[in-house]
């Protein structure tokens, strides 16, 4: 099930172009991680969605509604967290969930109990947040974005600062609410080797565009290892390949270069399979496949920060 479309959706601020015609869709169940540089997009599309901004044109469907009241309903089921989160210091957790649930009209003194103990908080402890660590606020942050109930979480950078252990502390808690409660997660994101710990597919932005959308096992696909090997004349190599692979074992890469996915030959094998045919190899590399490196690529490449 859809849980959240977005159809040619634009923003502009003048003749600035910050979403651009993007098609998005979050199902039931899933999380998903919306990947890209900064300023490449993602906040403006979780903005758009969750009804901070207005767009510029295209539609944003949620649970089917699209009309303005609608979407004002639904936005309720959404738990969201954008920036750092604005926790009263001087308070404790307890305090502060209460302070935020009277805001929201739904103090319920045994939900937040029950929330401040998922999220790995204890509800007596009186503890001011100005002595949390930064893990434990981000985990008191996203327990206040649970209040309600919601079947939806968006969450943009909410790793970000973090030292490794609030990192995995939220990583565990992400985890355990899409697992355990059936919660529906989008992430943003730049750190790609985390959220490639807890996303189940991905959305890769780059110039207000989402330019790909994939699955997890799609992107250990593009992240395998393989023998890299630039050759002097690749009509006559492709002929070695073809009679000794299949098509979906190698990959042709700009420069006169192969990458080879069938890792069954070793080095002095594959060697020897282009000598006995007299193509000279320039160089051969086993490459491991990296993520960074994946993405990067599918953002376009590394930018030049000078031009």
């Amino acid at each position: 099930m859809n849980i959240i479309e977005t159809s040619h959706l634009t923003k502009r601020y003048g003749a600035k172009v910050v979403l651009d015609d993007v098609n998005f869709c979050l199902k039931e169940g899933e999380i998903y991680g919306l990947v890209g540089r900064n300023g490449a997009g993602k906040t403006t599309l979780i903005r758009e969605i969750l009804g901070l901004a207005a767009p510029t044109a295209g539609t944003i469907a949620i649970n089917g509604a699209i009309s303005k009241d609608a979407l004002a309903y639904e936005r309720k089921k959404i738990g969201s967290l954008i920036d750092f989160p604005g926790l009263i210091t001087h308070l404790s957790a307890y305090e502060n969930m209460k302070a935020a649930a009277l805001q929201f009209g739904c103090f319920d003194d045994a939900e937040i109990r029950e929330i401040l103990h998922k999220v790995g908080l204890n509800a007596d402890d009186p503890l001011k947040v100005k002595n949390f660590s930064l893990g434990m606020k981000q985990r008191l942050a996203i327990g206040i974005t649970l209040l309600g109930n919601p079947s939806v979480l968006i969450l943009d950078e909410p790793v970000n600062g973090l030292d490794p252990t609030g990192i995995f502390e939220v990583r565990e808690l992400i985890q355990r609410l899409n697992r355990e409660d059936n919660v529906t997660i989008l992430i943003s994101s730049h750190l790609l080797s985390e959220l490639s710990r807890v996303a189940t597919c991905y959305g890769v932005m780059e110039g207000g565009k989402l330019v790909k959308e994939m699955r997890g096992s799609d992107l250990e696909e593009l992240c395998k290892p393989y023998i890299k090997v630039a050759l002097d004349d690749m009509k006559v190599a492709l002929r070695v390949v073809l009679d000794n692979y299949h098509a979906h074992d190698f990959e042709i890469l700009p420069y006169n270069t192969l990458a080879i996915y069938d890792l069954s030959r070793p080095i002095p094998d594959v060697v020897k399979m282009f000598a006995d045919a007299n193509v000279k190899i320039n160089s051969i590399t086993e490459c491991q496949g990296d993520l960074e490196s994946t993405f990067i690529s599918l953002m376009g490449g590394l930018h030049d920060e000078n031009k």
